[in-house]
């Protein structure tokens, strides 16, 4: 099952600019995984842009509930073995860190990040499918 990189996550949203990619995703696809290393990285995102916790709880929660109407499921992939590969593929490839953590979860599971970013093309064994044909 291919894991979602975090600008799917944010496109869930209407107001992203890939919301269409990701809802025609969805509706043609019943196999995307959601990494936990991905919704940390969305929390701490909005962290960043400066949110409050009461705004970062409100979207974290509208987040779980878009994930299960959608059918998605989350996964955990995060242990001392998913770190090792992730600070190699991080130093070996140059991604950044939560690009490698989530290239790390995809490695983990079956291989395949939906993506856009193609810093992922850089790894070896790992497949990015595209917004635009994950639907397909």
């Amino acid at each position: 099952m291919p894991v979602a990189d975090t600008e799917v996550l944010f496109a869930l949203s209407p107001r992203d600019p890939k919301h269409s990619l990701v809802m025609q995703l969805l509706a043609s696809r019943a196999d995307v995984v959601v990494p936990d290393v991905a919704v940390l990285e969305f929390q701490l995102v909005l962290r960043a842009r400066g949110k409050r916790p009461a705004e970062v709880r409100t979207a974290m929660l509208a987040l779980h509930e878009a994930i299960v109407r959608h059918g998605m499921e989350e996964t955990q992939t995060l242990s001392t073995s998913s770190l090792s590969l992730q600070s190699e593929l991080e130093e070996r490839y140059g991604l950044s860190y939560f690009d490698s953590l989530v290239a790390a979860a995809a490695l983990v599971s079956d291989g395949r990040v939906i993506s856009d970013d193609e810093a992922f093309d850089r790894v070896p064994g790992l497949e990015r499918i595209p917004l635009k044909l994950a639907g397909r």
